[in-house]
């Protein structure tokens, strides 16, 4: 976030500005360095940096004692992205010349990128006196609290920056991530929403995509993301938010194809790979998500995240090696809570399982497999009303899951529903037509309704589903299919 954010405020407030005049810069005009520093200023000007580097070390041996010529060298410095060769340029500038009024903003900028955070919330205050009401010193200023992850101190840097120039775009973008992050909805959604209208970028348009899927309003994400993506097809959060939307909206296809995207676009890193992998949770293809997150971890062995994901899919095969190497420092994540859920149920502690299938929902209601485990656990617990509940639950967000109708049918059955059990095992059936353990169990609760009520439409029906199974190899009701052809033959005997 912090670095797409640094290259953001780059692109506004581009630092490559035409070098300022020399005899407005320099502060001892008679210094024999001066024709140095304007022969340099041409070839920086024209972005010939070695050469002006050259011209200005030149200007050292003459004298290292002339501010501006360090000053120069560090600029070179940024526009190279040597941020740390910057501010030792930078630094003897400010002990030649203390009073630099650009200085202090210049080296507070190059102590963010190289992570010198106190030191550079020392040079922003110090810039801000020199240069009162500065938009670009609040907006650097603002930056270095977002990355020490001070919300709230950074978005009112953001503020004053933006009262103070309603041009700075990147500091009203800036302010509404803050709120974003703070929680103030409103807020953010009001600044975002002018941003896009008045300046729409990539940066503006994907945070106001991300504040639509924080809202729920997945029309909205998925528009606003394919704008940044017209925008800067490279901009690979911007498929992190299309993935998240397509997996809640259980589009298969459309999902994967988003990830494959990005994926042939190059952007192939450890954090591609795992929010694929999230995302292939929550279509519940727990299969193909346990290749995903080896992908990430292939891509970087330490990726946490990726761990977390594995340890989940591991925990769902009564494997807890990963888990119990991770949940110490990862009690909070909805995977690991979820994890340890299955490690209780496993280990029989159903009611503890149940309390942590709930918190884990409670953080992520889109881990929808947790009513699916609920149902389980509550099984275990004798709770028919409950088991029925989360069944419900589990279908009713995972629509086109034949696994979900499968096993609520088997339950059903179990509890003797004969009736609610066959209308399940259909849709189960319609889902997956030739799996043969629904088609075996579809028998079962023709078989029981049959004998309760006889219908010669029924038999029949019954005697097809067997053979249907027969044909698929396995039939495990052969007496009970031979009972009904019996019966069938009885009635049209008569």
């Amino acid at each position: 976030m912090f670095s797409r954010l640094k290259k953001l405020y780059e692109q506004i407030k581009n630092i490559n500005k035409s070098v300022d005049n020399y005899q407005n810069d320099t502060i001892i005009q008679s210094l024999p360095t001066v024709a140095y520093v304007n022969k340099a200023k041409k070839f920086i000007e024209e972005k010939d940096y070695n050469t002006a580097i050259q011209i200005l070390n030149e200007a050292l041996d003459i004298s290292d004692s002339d501010p501006l010529v360090y000053k120069y060298l560090g600029r070179i410095s940024e526009y190279n992205r040597n941020f740390n060769d910057a501010v030792k340029y930078y630094e003897k500038v400010t002990k030649l010349n203390s009073g630099d009024k650009d200085v202090w903003l210049r080296l507070g900028m190059c102590y963010l990128y190289t992570d010198l955070l106190d030191k550079a919330i020392a040079a922003f205050e110090l810039a801000n006196k020199l240069l009162p009401m500065n938009t670009d010193v609040y907006t650097g200023w603002g930056m270095v609290f977002m990355k020490q992850k001070k919300y709230a101190l950074a978005k009112d840097k953001f503020n004053i920056a933006a009262q103070i120039s309603k041009y700075n775009f990147t500091a009203i973008l800036m302010s509404a991530v803050m709120e974003k992050r703070l929680g103030e909805y409103a807020i953010a959604e009001e600044k975002l929403r002018f941003l896009v209208k008045v300046a729409p970028n990539e940066g503006s348009l994907y945070e106001y995509a991300h504040l639509k899927l924080f809202q729920n309003k997945y029309d909205e994400a998925e528009l606003y993301a394919n704008q940044t993506l017209a925008l800067n097809k490279l901009m690979l959060p911007a498929y992190f938010i299309l993935g998240e939307v397509f997996s809640i909206q259980k589009d298969y296809q459309k999902t994967v194809d988003n990830f494959k995207t990005a994926e042939r676009l190059g952007l192939k890193n450890s954090t591609l790979y795992v929010e694929w992998g999230k995302a292939l949770v929550r279509l519940l293809n727990f299969e193909y998500a346990q290749e995903i997150f080896k992908n990430a971890l292939a891509i970087d062995p330490c990726d946490n995240d990726a761990k977390i994901g594995l340890a989940l899919i591991n925990s769902y095969n009564n494997d807890f090696a990963l888990l119990d190497e991770l949940k110490d420092k990862n009690q909070n994540n909805v995977y690991i809570k979820e994890a340890i859920g299955l490690q209780m149920l496993c280990n029989g502690e159903y009611k503890n399982a149940v309390e942590m299938f709930k918190k884990a929902l409670s953080i992520d209601k889109h881990q929808t497999y947790n009513y699916y485990n609920l149902a389980v656990a509550y099984e275990k617990l004798n709770d028919s009303y409950k088991v029925r509940e989360y069944f419900d639950k589990f279908i009713q967000y995972n629509p086109e899951y034949a696994k979900g109708f499968n096993e609520y049918g088997k339950w059903l059955i179990n509890v003797s529903d004969f009736e609610e059990a066959q209308r399940k095992l259909k849709k189960a059936q319609k889902l997956d037509a030739d799996n043969v353990d629904t088609i075996n169990m579809l028998f079962l609760t023709y078989h029981a309704l049959v004998k309760k009520n006889f219908s010669e439409y029924n038999v029949k029906e019954a005697i097809s589903i067997a053979n249907k199974a027969l044909e698929l190899g396995r039939f495990d009701y052969m007496p009970q299919k031979q009972e009904l052809e019996q019966m069938l033959g009885n009635f049209q005997g008569n």
